[in-house]
């Protein structure tokens, strides 16, 4: 395991422990796992993150390789993953108890569901047709196809995938569970008026759609628009806007069908943890060059590409 920390110029210093602060921007190789970590103090300015992403995928095309899977979470928002990283070099105590509580949660479920795993269990046996007697509800499922360890497979199907060979059950399996409403048979049978009025009334919490578009705008004001340059049109999911003369943003109108095309502006995508933010449609003023500092935060498109290269033979 090794640990670095990132300067707000993007230097890397090496540490001995694992020390998380929340003005602190970490950087974490598992090598036995081949995964990044890019971890994110609370109070980090947004410029030191960027800075921080920056650093990580200079050191993965440097010294690991795309065979090293980036990933990135921040303060009191870690993942599961992360704290299964942090148990494994016994650091639980460097996050809190709430968070901790969450991920051991999470990890006790997918565990529960993963029915690939082998086990060491005798097969159960099944009744003759003779017995009416129905098997327990909790006999552990036999009849999944086998599964061929990709250390077995030709090297393009093993990376690729192949029929048969399904993917394990991850932790975002586990999480997607939870969405999914499993109804029993007399609930679907039963008359319309008797599964009304025995059925309590749940009231769900209405999803917060603007809280992710608001966490959208707030890091384009932290960021600002590169020097030489202002900002145009910003495209935030499916919807268009433009930033007015007091700092915030309006919604355009619904665009007209039609394919755009301008070799006039300059484009940013801007992605955090794991979600594409914004793409930035930026208009230059004459001369216009990414200061030093813009630079030390900007990433080439090429490292976007380079995530998704599969070898192939």
């Amino acid at each position: 395991m090794r640990y670095l920390e990132v300067h707000e110029d993007g230097s890397l210093v090496e540490m001995t422990e694992l020390e998380l602060g929340s003005e602190k921007v970490i950087i974490i190789v598992d090598e036995m796992e081949k995964k990044m970590w890019l971890w994110k103090g609370s109070s980090c300015p947004i410029r030191k993150k960027f800075i921080g992403s920056r650093a990580l995928s200079d050191l993965r095309k440097k010294e690991y390789g795309f065979a090293y899977v980036p990933q990135s979470c921040d303060q009191d928002d870690e993942t599961a993953e992360f704290v299964t990283m942090l148990q494994k070099v016994d650091k639980t105590g460097l996050i809190s108890e709430g968070v901790m509580k969450r991920a051991q949660e999470i990890i006790d479920r997918q565990s529960r569901i993963n029915v690939f795993e082998e086990s060491q269990e005798s097969v159960p046996s099944f009744p003759t047709p003779t017995e009416t007697s129905l098997p327990d509800e909790d006999v552990t499922l036999k009849d999944r196809p086998a599964q061929v360890p990709s250390s077995e497979l030709p090297s393009h199907v093993a990376k690729m995938g192949a029929p048969g060979n399904r993917p394990m059950p991850t932790i975002l399996s586990a999480l997607e569970s939870e969405s999914i409403e499993i109804k029993k048979a007399e609930d679907v049978l039963a008359p319309k008026d008797e599964a009304v009025s025995s059925q309590p009334v749940v009231e769900t919490a209405p999803v917060k759609k603007d809280s992710i578009l608001e966490q959208s705008f707030k890091v384009l004001r932290d960021l600002g628009a590169p020097k030489g340059f202002y900002r145009d049109l910003v495209i935030i999911g499916n919807k268009v806007y433009t930033e007015t003369y007091t700092g915030g943003f309006e919604e355009l109108d619904e665009p007209p069908e039609g394919i755009f095309f301008s070799s006039s502006h300059v484009p940013r995508m801007i992605c955090e943890n794991g979600l594409v933010r914004a793409i930035e449609f930026l208009k230059p003023e004459e001369g216009a060059e990414l200061s030093e500092e813009d630079e030390a935060i900007a990433q080439d498109i090429e490292d976007l590409l380079g995530m998704f290269e599969i070898e192939v033979g």
